[in-house]
């Protein structure tokens, strides 16, 4: 049987089908590859969650919810997310804002408390958005992102589908 130390070090799969870190770093970016051009839109966040490594991702940060809205005004984006960090506002009116001009594209919010954002999210039939903890670390946050860019895009090629 593997113990958790092997499965790290030599990224076999374990019981659950999981990989060892190394293996799922190596599978995001072999994702991000699939997925180009990729575009994200961070308000409120410190550091580009979607690291390129030189590749055609474009990650651009706004400070303020003012500009990122103006920036969603004129380009498209694959996802948006939204840090606890805003210049210029709180963040659940900053998630309502963005709940009502994001329009298909998902919102990842890093929030505080969840319980508001979830009230905003379910009034808005949002979906598509993922709502997690602030002190969640920028490997599941990278990982969300890239999930919710990866069903929005089969949602699109496939616009009669439902989920539930």
């Amino acid at each position: 049987m593997w113990s958790q130390s092997d499965q790290q070090s030599t990224d076999w799969p374990c019981a659950a089908g999981r990989f060892g870190t190394r293996g799922a770093a190596i599978s995001d970016e072999l994702l991000i590859k699939a997925l180009q051009p990729l575009s994200t839109l961070q308000i409120g966040t410190q550091q580009p969650l979607l690291d390129s490594g030189g590749r055609a991702v474009a990650s651009t940060n706004a400070r303020t919810l003012e500009h990122g809205s103006n920036l969603l005004d004129r380009h498209e984006f694959d996802a948006i997310v939204l840090g606890s960090d805003i210049a210029d506002g709180w963040p659940t009116v900053a998630y309502e804002r963005l709940a009502e001009v994001a329009g298909s594209t998902p919102v990842l919010v890093q929030a505080d408390v969840i319980g508001p954002m979830a009230v905003i999210k379910q009034r808005h039939d949002r979906s598509q958005d993922v709502i997690v903890a602030a002190t969640a670390g920028p490997f599941l946050l990278k990982r969300l992102i890239l999930a919710a860019i990866l069903r929005s895009r089969a949602l699109a090629a496939d616009p009669g589908t439902q989920i539930g």
